[in-house]
């Protein structure tokens, strides 16, 4: 489960998104992300973009996503395609070569997600005779 704050852009996302490449025989370039709004039913507000791809290596896909336009706060269902195209935002175009992961994501309203106790240790003192 990924989380996110709603209608904010340049959010990071670290996803293993290179071990999908060995299930397609075309290599590809980009990832669409696609991420939508469920709420009791399999269809509902959706936001498709074009991820931008900070870092990506065989462990760790580095992403930066937008959900700016996506206001409501909740469950979200994202998926992932590879693909061969910088500007593509239709999932069933002929650029996409395949779906690489689907999970859930949270987007919630600048929430703070832990908070940092303050915490004080006073000091051991030990007297010797």
């Amino acid at each position: 489960m990924i989380y996110l704050q709603t209608n904010t852009s340049d959010q990071q996302v670290f996803l293993s998104l290179d071990e999908a490449r060995q299930y397609f025989a075309t290599p590809y370039t980009d990832y669409l992300v696609v991420l939508t709004h469920e709420e009791n039913s399999t269809t509902g507000n959706d936001l498709a973009q074009v991820a931008t791809i900070v870092n990506e290596n065989v462990r760790i896909t580095q992403l930066l996503i937008t959900t700016v336009g996506l206001t409501l706060a909740g469950r979200y269902r994202y998926e992932i395609y590879g693909q061969n195209s910088d500007s593509n935002t239709d999932p069933t175009a002929g650029v996409v070569i395949g779906l690489c992961q689907r999970g859930y994501a949270v987007l919630n309203h600048n929430t703070t997600w832990f908070d940092v106790p303050v915490v004080t240790i006073p000091n051991d003192i030990i007297y010797e005779p």
